[in-house]
């Protein structure tokens, strides 16, 4: 399978995850676990799924010397997400926050750095 098919099928799933609308759980149900710890599984899906896309960003065929555009991809689809939450907050119950942006960034410096023997070959 092509190496750009699935990191865009990735970025494409993270997208619609990102946006599509999810209630709050309400207190006394049984997603009290998902309620109380709802910012750490948040945050960590943020980081982790970022690390993930700049680690694939490092497998797709793109020469050396344009590699920092996939960075730049990345921080600029971190950020365009967040904005369509922000225009879209009514719909999918969901706020942008450039905190989050500041989470994504993470996660692409800890997966640039786990992948950086591909980011930096020939």
């Amino acid at each position: 399978m092509n190496r750009w098919l699935i990191w865009s099928a990735i970025v494409i799933v993270w997208t619609v995850a990102l946006e599509y609308p999810i209630p709050d759980p309400e207190p006394n149900s049984t997603g009290e676990f998902v309620f109380a710890y709802k910012y750490l599984i948040g945050k960590s899906m943020h980081v982790g799924v970022y690390a993930l896309l700049a680690g694939l960003s490092a497998w797709v065929p793109v020469p050396t010397r344009f590699r920092w555009v996939m960075m730049f991809v990345l921080m600029l689809h971190a950020w365009g997400t967040e904005m369509l939450q922000l225009a879209l907050e009514d719909w999918c119950n969901r706020g942008g926050s450039l905190s989050d942006v500041g989470f994504d960034i993470i996660g692409i410096v800890l997966g640039t750095a786990a992948s950086w023997k591909w980011w930096s070959r020939e």
